[in-house]
C-alpha cells in the first residue's frame, strides 16, 4: 500500500502547485501525447519526466550562458526565435553538423563523451523532433529532389542528408548569421542560403528559385507555423502546393492553422484545403 499512498500524495501535490507537475505527461490531453509513446513510436529513448521547475530552470539557466558562450564569437549569432539555443541542444543530442557550427572552443563543453551526461530534457525533445522529421524527409527525397527548409534558423538537416540540392530559406538577418556560422563546417557541406520574410508577398519567387531545374521537392516545415497567423500560414502553404515541380512532398513538425490538436484527419482537411 505505501507505493499506492506515495504515488497518491505525489499527486495531489502536483495538482496543487503546478510547478511540481511532471512534464511529458498528458493521459487527459487527447492533443498531446505523452512523449513516452512518441519515443516508442520513433524508436528512441524518452525524455526525464522531471517536474516542469527542472524543465524550465535548465531552458532558463541555457539561455543565460549564451553570451557567456558566444562572448568571443566572430559570427555573432542572435537567439532569434531561440534557434541559438535549439542549435547547442541538437549538438547535445548528437548532431555532427551543429557542434561544427558552435564555437571551437566553448564548443567542447557539449564534446563527445560530455554530452552524454546532460540529463535528457530539451535536447531530447529536440532529438525525437529531428529523427521523425529525418526519417520522412528521407523516406521522399529522391535522386532528383530539392530539400527545401523554410524557417531553417540554424538548420542541419540538408548538410546531413545531402539531397541533390539543398536550400535553406529565413529571415535576411538570420541567413547572415548562418553563412559565419557555417564557414566552421569541416565535414559538412553547407546549404545554399535564400533570404525571404515568409509571411510576406515574395514567397511564391523565392520557392520558384528554391526548386529550380529539379522535378520533385520536400518541404520541411519545423516549429515555423507557430510563428506566424493562421492567415500567413495558410498562403505559405498554397504557395509550397503550388510549386513548379511534378511533384511536392511536404515534412512537418509544425502546428497548422486552424488545428488545435494532432489528429491526422484534422491535418489532412486543413492540407486538402
Amino acid at each position: 500500500m505505501r507505493p499506492r499512498l506515495l504515488y497518491v500524495v505525489a499527486t495531489a501535490t502536483a495538482l496543487r502547485f503546478p510547478a511540481w507537475r511532471r512534464r511529458g505527461v498528458y493521459r487527459n490531453r487527447p492533443d498531446m501525447p505523452p512523449l513516452d509513446n512518441i519515443a516508442r513510436e520513433i524508436g528512441e529513448a524518452a525524455p526525464w519526466t522531471a517536474p516542469k521547475w527542472v524543465w524550465s530552470f535548465c531552458w532558463r539557466l541555457q539561455k543565460r550562458l549564451l553570451p557567456l558562450l558566444h562572448r568571443w564569437d566572430a559570427a555573432a549569432p542572435e537567439n532569434t526565435c531561440v534557434n541559438l539555443q535549439v542549435l547547442w541542444l541538437k549538438a547535445i543530442a548528437g548532431d555532427d553538423c551543429a557542434y561544427e557550427l558552435l564555437p571551437r572552443r566553448t564548443r567542447l563543453c557539449v564534446a563527445r563523451p560530455l554530452r552524454r551526461f546532460y540529463p535528457r530534457l530539451h535536447h531530447q525533445n529536440v532529438k525525437l523532433r529531428a529523427t521523425f522529421l529525418d526519417a520522412a524527409a528521407r523516406s521522399e527525397l529522391r535522386e532528383d529532389s530539392a530539400l527545401v527548409v523554410l524557417g531553417a534558423g540554424f538548420d542541419t538537416r540538408v548538410s546531413r542528408l545531402r539531397p541533390a540540392r539543398g536550400v535553406e530559406v529565413d529571415l535576411d538577418d538570420v541567413v547572415t548569421q548562418k553563412r559565419g556560422l557555417a564557414a566552421r563546417l569541416e565535414r559538412f557541406e553547407p546549404a545554399e542560403l535564400l533570404a525571404c520574410d515568409l509571411s510576406g508577398p515574395d514567397v511564391p519567387a523565392v520557392l520558384a528559385e528554391a526548386v529550380a531545374g529539379q522535378s520533385h521537392v520536400v518541404y520541411v516545415l519545423e516549429a515555423l507555423l507557430i510563428y506566424l497567423d493562421d492567415a500567413a500560414a495558410a498562403r505559405l502553404l498554397r504557395a509550397c502546393a503550388e510549386t513548379r515541380c511534378e511533384t511536392v512532398s511536404l515534412v512537418f513538425a509544425d502546428r497548422l492553422p486552424g488545428v488545435k490538436g494532432v489528429a491526422e484527419a484534422d491535418a489532412a482537411r486543413v492540407l486538402a484545403d
